[in-house]
């Protein structure tokens, strides 16, 4: 119950009865430990000797990874601070496609190094301004210092940072086959005026084989077979037709005006059906199309007709799928066969059947227009998850590249606390220079949990590091999976620009969020019918009734934990 004085001294009830509020520094300290314990909960499993986190959802599915964001996305989060960080790492996700952890660690360090800070009698509002002027400087060194010019062509350097975004989360073995896969797929999708369309990428999951048997399919994969054995199961360079319409005769179009009283009538409803059906199959081969993808059904007298004229037919597509035709081979939806005219029509190179883990898929090829489709092989349904999980990091990775032409040396971090430290000393003075320091010593944090991870020794290794990057910034990095620094030349581990910049500015400003909140007021739940003691019982019924939920952390008057 919160009171609030008034001009007399006497409390006057504000707030609803039961409703909790936390203020000033409880509120501060509560946010940072809940903000802190999703960082924690992440942190191992950062870097490629980070470790898997084994997720059972509310269904009793599991989920093996080690992928922050899948991890953050299936957490039933209570506290409204460990809520934002969980959101902005999703913002980090959607925005870089990659470097959820890193972010999430960032907002930790740097909550939990402005709660010293202010123990120390440093007010926030200077911590939000130096933060703020840190990151702008750091966003600034990052860009115009450390920054490397890349572009698409260069596929050796592109897929350097493919493969170190692969690093955590697939096998050794795979990580430059799928680089490749990778790759050719980007190519396949990227124009230089409209960017890398993920859109136009799709990703078959098969289960069976192993990750090296994972393939990269030029165009569209159709999970789909042929519906009928005598169609053709191969065409080139095939007239394509979509169709939003069941290709059959519709209930009230024949029975209208038909009484079923005689075997006569009958034939005749019969005579009308044939005739219809025929007349679209008829409008299609006069059209010249060799292949149908229909989103609805295809009569099985309809089938006949279309393998007769030596049509291939594909019928119960995906709403996506038939998108994706039409934006690859140029053939417009069409909603009605009646209406289907020349310019309707696309095209394809090739349309072919083909046998993939006992399975019949439809492949259509279309050279030059973009489309890829990754068929991901592996033992298990968590194996295939896992490596698309991974691809879509890297895929998004390149894009980030592709669209940027801007990369940068792993661990990034340390070269970037040299330079900001520089110009510390150079501009910040008194208080500021503290906070500053705590805003460094933050960066310094992600490169620790690497080696952390990795089994390193963080103190020495981190140090060596250090000393390592001093005379040249950038040069040296900490390899996780030699366990050793090594020259960046020799290594070749580089991210993408974009990822690192929204990581450094997500974090910093979720942080300067929660650093501002100095009162929390949870609304109090609203009692469910039947109040305190449950529902009545009927005759016969249970007594009482359920008993009351836990209330909130230890304590008394606490908001819920994580």
């Amino acid at each position: 119950m919160s009171y609030i004085p008034s001009s007399g001294n006497i409390p006057i009830l504000v707030l609803r009865e039961k409703t909790r509020r936390e203020r000033g520094r409880e509120a501060i300290e509560r946010n940072v430990t809940a903000a802190k314990s999703i960082a924690d909960i992440v942190r191992s499993t950062f870097g490629p000797r980070g470790m898997n986190k084994l997720i059972v959802d509310s269904l009793g599915d599991l989920i093996i990874t080690n992928d922050g964001a899948t991890i953050l996305d299936e957490l039933d989060i209570e506290h409204p601070a460990a809520k934002l960080v969980v959101e902005a790492s999703k913002s980090q996700d959607d925005e870089a496609g990659d470097g959820t952890t890193t972010a999430a660690i960032l907002i930790g360090e740097l909550l939990s190094n402005a709660r010293t800070l202010l123990d120390r009698g440093i007010h926030q509002t200077i911590i939000v301004r130096v933060y703020r002027k840190m990151l702008d400087k750091a966003k600034d060194i990052l860009k115009n210092t450390i920054a490397l010019d890349v572009n698409l062509d260069e596929k050796e350097q592109i897929q350097n940072v493919i493969i170190s975004a692969l690093n955590s989360k697939l096998p050794r073995d795979a990580r430059r086959h799928f680089a490749e896969i990778v790759y050719q797929a980007a190519k396949r999708a990227f124009d230089p005026d409209r960017g890398l369309d993920l859109d136009l990428i799709s990703i078959i999951q098969k289960e069976g084989k192993s990750l090296l048997d994972s393939e990269l399919a030029p165009g569209i994969v159709i999970d789909k077979k042929i519906v009928h054995p005598e169609m053709p199961r191969k065409i080139e360079n095939v007239k394509v037709a979509l169709i939003n319409q069941n290709i059959e005769v519709e209930k009230g179009d024949v029975l209208s005006d038909v009484t079923l009283d005689r075997i006569e009538a009958f034939e005749k409803l019969r005579d009308r059906e044939r005739k219809k059906v025929k007349g679209m199959i008829d409008r299609l081969s006069n059209l010249g199309v060799g292949a149908v993808f229909c989103q609805k059904g295809i009569s099985d007298n309809a089938q006949d007709l279309l393998a007769k004229r030596g049509i291939l037919a594909v019928r119960r597509c995906k709403k996506s799928d038939i998108r994706l035709l039409s934006k690859t081979t140029g053939a417009k939806i069409v909603n009605s066969l009646d209406d289907l005219s020349e310019e309707d029509l696309g095209s394809s190179t090739t349309v072919e059947q083909k046998n993939i883990a006992g399975d019949k898929l439809v492949f259509v090829n279309t050279e030059g227009r973009g489309a890829a489709t990754v068929i991901i092989r592996g033992a298990t349904k968590h194996v295939t998850d896992e490596a698309e999980r991974a691809f879509h990091d890297a895929i998004s990775v390149t894009k980030d590249i592709a669209e940027d032409n801007k990369m940068i040396p792993a661990c990034v971090e340390i070269p970037l606390a040299l330079h900001l430290d520089a110009w510390k000393e150079e501009n910040i003075t008194g208080k500021e220079r503290i906070v500053a320091s705590a805003f460094i010593g933050a960066l310094n944090e992600v490169p620790k949990a690497l080696i952390e991870n990795a089994g390193g020794d963080m103190i020495e290794d981190l140090e060596n590091l250090k000393l390592k990057n001093k005379e040249n910034p950038g040069s040296y990095i900490y390899d996780a999976i030699t366990r050793e620094l090594r020259p960046n030349e020799e290594a070749k581990l580089y991210d993408p620009l974009r990822v690192k910049l929204n990581a450094i500015s997500t974090a910093t400003e979720t942080a300067i969020s929660i650093i501002r909140i100095d009162d929390v007021i949870a609304a109090s739940e609203k009692e469910r019918p039947g109040g305190p003691g449950g529902m009545p019982g009927g005759p016969g019924g249970m007594p009482g009734g359920m008993p009351g939920g836990p209330g909130g952390m230890p304590g008394g008057g606490g908001l819920p934990g994580v």
